[in-house]
């Protein structure tokens, strides 16, 4: 009795390490990728530990799971065809981190209760509240709380410092944030002036296409999270598009980002959004990962390779501006990565696997919706949005933010 009375014990532990390991993820975030990692692959060995040891292994019975594995054996299968094996195979082989990572979060809060969950949540709308109002004293001071200053005028960086990425943080959790404080104060009032802070916020970042999506998610988070007040929420989302003017056009630098750089070339200039890529650093990168993918139809460059591939002059294109611009470390777009680093067997593999997904969401859909769950819908959603740019979708950081949120749309409630 006293053996198994232990064992007990010890899975406690596991289990209260995890815990504290979820909670502690968005703080990871803020810090580096070296901590993320650290906790990550920690998480991982203690969760397939105790799964194994308690034989609860439900999610082997879940399809995309099954799906997901064979995109990871794919992706390491798809090093050996790439430019530079070595290069690919560290990340092809490091993705299962973040497979595991999702399942264990699902694990944990579906297996625990509520106590537990409403610690975790607490904790990290904290971290997020914290990180909204640095940005905000950044906005007027010019550096954060922790004397941080942007490396560019025109956009925050937070507690990342020289690294420009604070917006996809703001994107990861915004919805998150949104849906424990409604759960939490079951107030429409709250919920609208939140919402109007966070977007209001995300616009001060400075980060255009993160605020796109930010804006793009909460207002079908607001529009649709109840079936009711539909002219509250429209009143409210004009109220946000009216203060969001007002701010571009009464700041110079919001002005030049969003306005000059953005919406004239469309508006003023009669120019196409096709078109308008041609004068944008990031139009350089999608034709140059779009012509990497045709000289690498079926299989791409492999995982990493853009970087080394983008720099060949055949590449070169004088039809956009900052086309001797074009080598960098990713294409800053989710199709065009995935085109021109896994071929076209990659891009078939995952666009099922975010068919799939959507499609798994409406078919489980109930009147009495979990918002967890509907947000995790949208932030899926925008993140797939064709040419707006992102971060790599393979990262650490970036693939870290993707996967905590999906690991509640997998959730069975």
């Amino acid at each position: 009795m006293n053996i198994l009375q232990q064992k007990i014990k010890d899975y406690e532990y596991i289990k209260k390490i995890n815990l504290l390991i979820i909670a502690l993820l968005p703080l990871s975030l803020l810090i580096g990728s070296g901590v993320i990692n650290f906790l990550v692959i920690l998480f991982n060995i203690l969760f397939i530990f105790e799964i194994f040891k308690n034989k609860q292994i439900d999610f082997f019975k879940d399809k995309i799971f099954y799906l997901l594995i064979f995109i990871w054996i794919y992706l390491m299968i798809n090093a050996t065809f790439g430019i530079n094996f070595e290069n690919s195979l560290d990340r092809s082989i490091g993705f299962i981190r973040f497979i595991i990572l999702s399942y264990g979060i699902n694990y944990y809060f579906n297996k625990n209760n509520n106590f537990f969950k409403d610690v975790i949540f607490k904790f990290w709308c904290l971290i997020f509240l914290v990180v909204s109002i640095d940005l905000v004293f950044e906005t007027f001071m010019g550096f954060n709380l922790t004397g941080n200053i942007s490396p560019n005028q025109g956009r925050l960086s937070g507690f990342l410092g020289e690294e420009l990425k604070i917006g996809n943080f703001y994107f990861g959790f915004v919805l998150i944030t949104l849906s424990y404080l409604f759960y939490s104060f079951k107030s429409n009032i709250v919920l609208f002036c939140l919402a109007v802070a966070f977007i209001t916020i995300a616009l001060l970042i400075g980060e255009r296409s993160n605020f796109i999506k930010i804006l793009f998610i909460v207002s079908l988070f607001l529009f649709f999270f109840q079936d009711k007040n539909y002219l509250k929420k429209v009143i409210v989302i004009f109220i946000s598009f009216l203060l969001l003017s007002l701010i571009i056009y009464s700041n110079k630098n919001y002005k030049e980002r969003f306005w000059v750089m953005l919406l004239e070339p469309l508006i003023e200039k009669s120019l196409n959004p096709i078109e308008s890529l041609k004068f944008s650093p990031y139009g350089a990168h999608y034709d140059t990962a779009y012509k990497i993918f045709n000289n690498y139809k079926l299989f791409g460059v492999g995982l990493k390779n853009f970087r080394i591939e983008s720099g060949n002059t055949e590449y070169r294109n004088k039809e956009f501006i900052f086309t001797d611009a074009r080598q960098t470390t990713h294409p800053h777009q989710l199709h065009f990565e995935i085109l021109s680093e896994t071929g076209l067997i990659g891009y078939i593999l995952f666009s099922t696997f975010f068919f799939i997904s959507i499609y798994r969401y409406f078919k489980s859909q109930k009147k009495n919706y979990n918002l967890f769950k509907f947000s995790s819908l949208l932030f899926l959603v925008a993140t797939i949005i064709p040419f707006l740019p992102s971060g790599s979708f393979f990262t650490t950081y970036s693939a870290t933010i993707f996967w905590i949120n999906y690991s509640f749309l997998i959730s069975k409630d």
